[in-house]
C-alpha cells in the first residue's frame, strides 16, 4: 500500500550533507556558494486565499475535463489533490510570501490533501454537455424542413452522429449529456422554410440587454430593459417586473422594418411564462414607426390574432415546461407594406403584475403548419466507447432533468445548481424519492448542471452519493499533510526528506530482531531492551555507555578492544542499528517522491556517560526495504 507521508520541517543547523544526485546537488550547490540557512520556519499553513491561487494556476495547466474538475476542487474543497499537488504549486506561493529569503532557507508547509476519487467518481469525471441547435435539427430533418425538435421518426438515435462532429477529440470513457426538444406526434406543414425575417437571439450575451441591429428597446414608463437569458443552451429575450419597486414599468422591444412582399406571409413566435400573475405582454404592429419614438407611431394590437396565444401555460410558481409556438398571424392585410412588430411589456411591481415573459424565434414566412405538435424538453446521456457514441444505459448514474430541478424548487429557476444553490441541500432528498428501497452501502452518481457565477459558465458536474440510513455525498478523505520546502538556485522546491522519530512499537521491532539473531544480547530481565545495538523500547532510546555495554557483552567483542576502539565500535553499531531500524519499519518505502530521490532523517535519543544526545542519521531509500546511510550523523545535546 502506498503510504501518505507526514513530513516535518527539516532543520539544517549542524547537518552534514553529502551530494547524491539529484537532491544532494541542492545541498552541494548551497555549500559551494558558502551560503548558510538564511531563514527557517517550522510551519506555514495554507490559507483559503492560497488554495484559490493554486486553483487558478492549476486551471491554466489543465488539459482534460478531469484535470479541470480537480483544479476547481482545490478552491471548493480547500484541499490539494493528485493533479494540483503541493510539489507543483506550493513553490509559487512561497515565492510570493517570502521573496527575500535566500538559498538554503527551509519551511514546513502544512496543507489539506484530498485523496483520489473512488472508482465511480473517476468513471464520471470526464463530462460535458450540449444542446441540439437549429443547425443540428436541420442536419437531422434536412434543409427543407422547418422542424426544430425530435419526433418518433427522428429520435435520439440521430444524436450519436452529431456528437461525433461536436466532440472530435473525445476519449474512451467520456460522457456527454444532450438537451433536446421532443414531440410525441409527427409534424406536418406547407410552404417554404426560408423566412423573410427571423430572429432567435442566439447572437446575444446572457444577462445583458438585447442589442440587435435594427431592433429598438424603449422604456416609456420606468427604467428596465429586455435582456437575453439562457436555458438549456438556448438564448431568448426576457422581461419581468419582479423586484421592480418603482411602480409601473412599460418596456418595448421592436423589430426592424419587415417587408411584406406577398399575401401568404405569416408572423409567429415562441412564448413561455414564469410566475404568472397578470397579463403583461401585448403584441403590436405599426407601419409608420420612425425607428425612434414608439409613442409617435400608430400601433395596432394583434395579440388575439395568434390562435394559441391564450393556450400558453401560465404557472403561478416556476416556469412553463418549454417555449411554445403561439400560432401564426396572417400579414395579408399588410401586403406591399413594411411593418414593425413590437413586444410590449406592462407591469407593476408593487401591484404584483410581475409575470416573467420569454420570447424566441420571431419569424415571418409563408410557412404554415398543418400540425405543429407540442414539444417537451428532454435530456439524454451518451458514452464514448473509443470509436462511437452510444446512449448510456448504466444503472449507477442518474442525470437530473428539468422536471427534477423544478420539483426541487429553487434549482428549477434556471434548471441548475450554483454557489448559492448547493446540490447537497437537494440531491439527498431527490435520491430518497428516486430510490425508496436503497440499502446501506448503495452508491449512485448524480450528474447535474452547475452555474459558475464568476466565470458565467454552466458545466455538467458529477457527485457520488452513498446510502447509510440516508443519502449523503461521498467526501474523499482529506488528510493534513506537512512537507518541507527549500530554496536552491533562488527557487523554492519540494524537499523529499521524511523525518522519523522512533515510537516504542518501532523500537520493539529492533529488539525482537536482536532476540532472533543475537539472543544473548537481550536484557535478561527486561525483554524490551537489547545490547547488540543498545536499543530500549521501554526508555525509547539507545544506550552506548561503555560500562553498561561491557557488562552485557556475552561474546566478549568489546573486551578485546582498546577504549578508543570500543567507542568507535559502539558508534558503528549505533549506525548499523539505525539502518536496521529503517529496514524493519519501512519495508515498502519508495525510492522517489514526485520525481526526486527519497530520503529519511532518523533522529535517535542516545544516552552516553550520564548525558542525552540527539543523533540524526540521513538515509537514502534504495527500494524493497533497503537503505543507504548518507554521510555522518549530526549530534546535538538534548
Amino acid at each position: 500500500m502506498k503510504l501518505r507521508y507526514k513530513l516535518v520541517a527539516l532543520s539544517l543547523l549542524g547537518v552534514a550533507i553529502v551530494a547524491c544526485d539529484p537532491l544532494e546537488d541542492i545541498y552541494q550547490e548551497i555549500d559551494s556558494e558558502g551560503v548558510t540557512v538564511v531563514n527557517e520556519k517550522e510551519e506555514y499553513v495554507l490559507t483559503s486565499a492560497d488554495y484559490e491561487t493554486i486553483s487558478k494556476a492549476a486551471l491554466k495547466d489543465a488539459k482534460t475535463k478531469a484535470d479541470t474538475a480537480l483544479a476547481n476542487k482545490v478552491k471548493s474543497e480547500l484541499a490539494l489533490n493528485s493533479f494540483a499537488s503541493g510539489d507543483k504549486y506550493i513553490p509559487a506561493v512561497l515565492t510570493s510570501l517570502y521573496p527575500s529569503w535566500g538559498n538554503g532557507s527551509t519551511i514546513g508547509v502544512t496543507y489539506q490533501f484530498q485523496g483520489d476519487a473512488s472508482e465511480l467518481e473517476t468513471k464520471y469525471a470526464n463530462l460535458d454537455w450540449t444542446s441540439l441547435s437549429d443547425e443540428d435539427y436541420i442536419k437531422i430533418w434536412g434543409a427543407d424542413a422547418p422542424v426544430r425538435f425530435l419526433s418518433p421518426s427522428h429520435g435520439v438515435n440521430e444524436i450519436p452522429a452529431l456528437l461525433k462532429n461536436k466532440f472530435p477529440n473525445a476519449v474512451e470513457g467520456a460522457y456527454v449529456s444532450v438537451d433536446y426538444k421532443y414531440a410525441s406526434e409527427e409534424p406536418s406543414w406547407t410552404g417554404s422554410v426560408n423566412p423573410v425575417f427571423s430572429e432567435n437571439f442566439e447572437s446575444q450575451t446572457k444577462d445583458e440587454d438585447i442589442n440587435l441591429k435594427g431592433w429598438v428597446q424603449q422604456c416609456t414608463v420606468g427604467k428596465r430593459t429586455w435582456q437575453a437569458k439562457l436555458n438549456s443552451g438556448n438564448l431568448y429575450a426576457q422581461f419581468s417586473a419582479n423586484g421592480y419597486s418603482d411602480g409601473e414599468v412599460v418596456s418595448w422591444l421592436v423589430t426592424p422594418a419587415i417587408a411584406v412582399s406577398s399575401a401568404d406571409l405569416n408572423l409567429t413566435f415562441d412564448l413561455k411564462y414564469g410566475y404568472y400573475n397578470a397579463d403583461c405582454l401585448d403584441v403590436l404592429v405599426s407601419t409608420d414607426f420612425d425607428g425612434n419614438d414608439v409613442a409617435a407611431a400608430t400601433w395596432t394590437e394583434v395579440t388575439d390574432q395568434f390562435a394559441d396565444f391564450d393556450k400558453i401555460d401560465k404557472p403561478s410558481s416556476g416556469y412553463g415546461d418549454a417555449l411554445v409556438n403561439v400560432g401564426s398571424m396572417s400579414l395579408a392585410s399588410y401586403n406591399g407594406q413594411s411593418v414593425y412588430v413590437a413586444f410590449r411589456y406592462t407591469g407593476n411591481g408593487p401591484k404584483a403584475a410581475t409575470t416573467t415573459v420569454q420570447i424566441d424565434n420571431v419569424t415571418v414566412s409563408n410557412l404554415k403548419w398543418t400540425n405543429r405538435p407540442e414539444t417537451e424538453d428532454r435530456i439524454a446521456l451518451f458514452a464514448f466507447n473509443g470509436s462511437s457514441w452510444k446512449a448510456s444505459s448504466d444503472d449507477d448514474v442518474v442525470l437530473l432533468t428539468n422536471e427534477d430541478y423544478d420539483a426541487m424548487g429553487a434549482p428549477g429557476t434556471n434548471n441548475n445548481f450554483s454557489s448559492s444553490i448547493d446540490p447537497d441541500n437537494y440531491v439527498p432528498q431527490f435520491l430518497s424519492a428516486y430510490l425508496p428501497y436503497a440499502q446501506n452501502g448503495d452508491e449512485m452518481a448524480v450528474l447535474y448542471k452547475f452555474y459558475n457565477s464568476s466565470e458565467k459558465v454552466t458545466t455538467l458536474e458529477s457527485r457520488v452519493y452513498t446510502f447509510n440510513g440516508s443519502w449523503a455525498p461521498i467526501t474523499n478523505i482529506v488528510t493534513k499533510e506537512k512537507e518541507t520546502y527549500i530554496i536552491s538556485g533562488g527557487k523554492w522546491m519540494f524537499s523529499p526528506i521524511i523525518n522519523v522519530t522512533p515510537t516504542k512499537e518501532q523500537l520493539q521491532k529492533l529488539v525482537d530482531w536482536v532476540a532472533e539473531n543475537h539472543p544473548g544480547y537481550v536484557d535478561a530481565k527486561y525483554k524490551d531492551s537489547e545490547y547488540w545495538f543498545g536499543a530500549s523500547a521501554n526508555y525509547m532510546n539507545f544506550n552506548i555507555t561503555m560500562y553498561k555495554r561491557l557488562s552485557n557483552d556475552p561474546d566478549g567483542i568489546l573486551k578485546a578492544m582498546s577504549d578508543d576502539e570500543a567507542k568507535a565500535y559502539l558508534q558503528e553499531m549505533l549506525a548499523e542499528g539505525a539502518r536496521q531500524f529503517m529496514e524493519l519499519n519501512y519495508p515498502n518505502a519508495e525510492t522517489q517522491m514526485n520525481g526526486a530521490d527519497l530520503y529519511y532523517a532518523l533522529t535517535l535519543t542516545v544516552y552516553d556517560d550520564g548525558a542525552y544526545y540527539l543523533y540524526t542519521y540521513r538515509f537514502k531509500s534504495l527500494g524493497k526495504g533497503q537503505f543507504e546511510q548518507d554521510g555522518d550523523p549530526t549530534v546535538t545535546n538534548k
